[in-house]
């Protein structure tokens, strides 16, 4: 990002200022200004033109200007024009209107490239892929506060910003988003999948505990039903020894005994009819609904029907009249034909006769789609009451045959006959118990044959644990990508580390030119092994090849400048960024030899300088600095405001 000319309206101490930097010989731009004159405002515009500030509140509070306010002039702006690769940009962020009672303002922000404009966030990320925001410390230098680089805790703040400038960001975004996929889909998923293998587990273990309870349940039937069946050969035999005594009461018995087996048989179909009528009652539920519903679309496909024929019968008659006012005859083909009379008929849109088509379509498909529909003929209760009917008929054909057992006499003696009898009351007795308890354990069973389809179809809403293998496979692979990413990050840092080094103390041996840091230094050094968390805290080695302790023994201001100044252009020259440097404060606490040194320095950078000065600090920067001047602005008071003017 080179930058081209800046423009600043109503910013802190500026009413209307600009700089134009294009057209000039040497490669540093000076900004001249006495101390409280605005060089650091000028500094400031700049980043706030590129990034923004610190929200509506400060643009109110610290950076409109003082007169604008008083005299209402609600307008506040910054206008960068700059040149990144071959491309030109101009950016602007401007404030059309202050709110008073709120003491806030919000700008916009506009960036015109050579063929697209942008506006808002889409401009502002534009502007982080030229140069990022994180990276402005790098760019937009602060003689005093680069000191910050060297601070004890420092260590891996530098190597991450080391890494933003080799533009690892998308390595550095693929680990987050990754981590965010991890953190907020896929752990939480595998813990819900644990969770529902953990009560799918339950369900198996009721639905194993019911199906042992229903098989109990049917062995228990089988064995009453054998015992049944035992009885009623008893039972047998004790009526043949009684039909002596009355024939026609023991015809009547052996119908009503072979009505009772019927009817019993009917009941166990009917049972198994009400199983199926509960599954389908939900279809038998909406037969009516929809039955209706299917009643009202075939109203509205002769509907629409009606309405296309029109549509048709309405177009054939505009292409008769067409013919016919061409002079020939629609029916005969008869040409010079008088004018017929004008038929007054409906224009219609294709579009319409395509969308009545579609609709009819679609009306004629859900109509068969309904007419396929199965509805059972009765409800659960119709065969309930069936079954509740054959039960009244068992219990009155029970009722007549121990009547009638009540009843034979004669053959054989009295005391022979009671003992049949009472065999066979006894035998009917236990068949009818017998009966009723296999009845009841049959309903039991479809009890439980219903909660055991509940408990399948739970199941099956629950994740398999096909399903969570894939899900730790895809924990584990993120995991894994997310380790690899780091392991390359470190690879390629420690990798530029040496080189960094190297190049930071080619700087460092420019700019520290006084006796004093001659004799007592030797370079710079990061400390630590490149494995360290704490390997990137910036030291200074002394002139035996000790590290010098400075967390117990701090550099002077002059020396942390001299260190950072050393690390941020020692890391430059591996940027994959590139702007303009704009650089506050140069000399800070330098002395003149360091100052000149520094000034050596940037006189053979091969990246633009706009250097925000005092006079004595462009002084002390030595001849070097004032041969490769290209723009030379200077601050001047404008009552209580600044101004720059043009001194080259």
């Amino acid at each position: 990002m080179k930058l081209l000319s800046i423009e600043v309206v109503n910013f802190r101490p500026y009413r209307e200022s600009q700089i134009d930097l294009t057209d000039r010989d040497g490669s540093i731009h000076i900004i001249e200004g006495d101390q409280g004159g605005g060089k650091t405002s000028l500094h400031t515009a700049i980043q706030w033109g590129l990034y923004g500030g610190a929200g509506p509140k400060s643009n109110y509070t610290k950076h409109w200007n003082e007169r604008a306010k008083q005299a209402g002039e609600e307008e506040m702006s910054v206008k960068i024009k700059f040149k990144e690769g071959s491309r030109n940009y101009t950016l602007i962020r401007e404030i059309g209107r202050f709110n008073q009672n709120q003491q806030r303002a919000h700008e916009d922000l506009t960036l015109i490239g050579d063929t697209e404009t942008y506006s808002g966030e889409d401009a502002q990320d534009q502007i982080e892929e030229i140069l990022p925001e994180e990276l402005k410390r790098f760019f937009f230098l602060d003689g005093e506060r680069i000191q910050e680089l060297i601070a004890e805790d420092a260590g891996q703040k530098v190597k991450r910003e080391i890494e933003t400038v080799l533009k690892h960001r998308t390595i550095i975004n693929s680990q987050k988003d990754l981590g965010d996929l991890l953190e907020d889909r896929l752990i939480p998923r595998r813990n819900r999948i644990e969770e529902e293998a953990k009560e799918r587990d339950e369900i198996l273990d009721e639905i194993s505990n019911l199906r042992e309870d229903i098989r109990q349940l049917r062995q228990r039937n089988k064995e009453d039903r054998d015992e049944i069946q035992n009885n009623k050969t008893a039972l047998k035999k004790n009526r043949k020894e009684l039909e002596s005594v009355n024939k026609e009461a023991i015809d009547r018995i052996n119908e009503l005994e072979s009505d009772t087996t019927s009817l019993q048989t009917d009941k166990v179909k009917e049972l198994s009819k009400l199983n199926i009528s509960w599954k389908k009652l939900r279809y038998q539920i909406l037969s009516e609904d929809l039955k209706q519903i299917k009643q009202e679309i075939i109203e509205e496909i002769e509907e629409y029907e009606g309405r296309l024929s029109d549509i048709e019968r309405d177009e054939i008659i505009n292409d008769l009249a067409e013919e016919a006012k061409q002079g020939k005859c629609p029916i005969c083909g008869t040409e010079e034909i008088e004018s017929l009379e004008e038929h007054s008929v409906r224009d219609h849109d294709k579009k319409q006769s395509e969308k009545l088509t579609e609709k009819l379509v679609e009306l004629r498909e859900m109509r068969d789609r309904l007419d396929s529909v199965n509805f059972p003929q009765n409800y659960p209760v119709d065969h309930q009451t069936e079954i509740d009917r054959i039960n009244e008929e068992i219990k009155d054909n029970q009722t007549e045959r121990k009547d009638l057992l009540g009843d034979l006499g004669g053959v054989p003696d009295d005391s022979e006959q009671d003992t049949l009898e009472n065999n066979i009351n006894d035998l009917e007795d236990s068949i009818d118990s017998l009966q009723e308890e296999i009845d009841n354990r049959e309903e039991t069973i479809r009890e439980k044959e219903q909660e055991i389809k509940k408990l399948e179809s739970k199941r099956e809403e629950n994740a398999s644990n096909q399903e969570l293998d894939k899900v730790n496979s895809k924990i584990d692979a993120g995991e894994t990508a997310i380790e690899k990413l780091k392991t390359i990050r470190n690879i390629h840092v420690r990798d530029k580390r040496e080189k960094i080094k190297s190049e930071m103390n080619q700087v460092f041996e420019q700019v520290a030119q006084s006796d004093f840091m001659d004799q007592r230094y030797q370079g710079l050094d990061f400390r630590g092994d490149p494995s360290d968390e704490d390997s990137y805290v910036l030291q200074l080695i002394e002139s035996d090849g000790e590290t010098k302790d400075m967390a117990n023994h701090e550099p002077s201001a002059g020396e942390s400048q001299l260190t950072a100044l050393s690390f941020i252009f020692g890391l430059n020259k591996y940027a994959r960024y590139s702007s303009t440097i704009v650089f506050d404060t140069v000399a800070g606490r330098l002395d003149l030899t360091n100052s000149q040194a520094q000034g050596e320095f940037f006189s053979n950078l091969e990246d633009p300088l706009l250097l925000l000065v005092t006079d004595s600090e462009l002084r002390d920067l030595g001849d070097a600095v004032n041969e490769e001047i290209g723009a030379h602005y200077r601050i001047k008071p404008d009552g209580k405001d600044s101004k720059l003017e043009r001194v080259k």
